[in-house]
């Protein structure tokens, strides 16, 4: 139970690396408005999103873990 706790806790912790830094990217892009970069900033958008949801499920499971 401990090693799923882990496991799921350092899931959490690089989706959330990984979606500040998306969101980051993302705003510096729209503030440079460049518009050559229409695809990055759409795939951006898109990790956010996926991520965001993913990040509700593992603390669903960290919730199941826990109690």
């Amino acid at each position: 139970m401990e090693d799923d706790f882990v496991v799921v806790t350092k899931a959490r912790s690089l989706l959330m690396i990984l979606v500040a830094t998306c969101e980051q990217t993302l705003l510096t892009l729209e503030a440079a408005a460049n518009v050559l970069d229409t695809d990055l900033t759409n795939d951006l958008r898109r990790m956010i999103e996926r991520s965001s949801n993913e990040l509700v499920v593992l603390n669903d499971r960290l919730d199941s873990v826990r109690g």
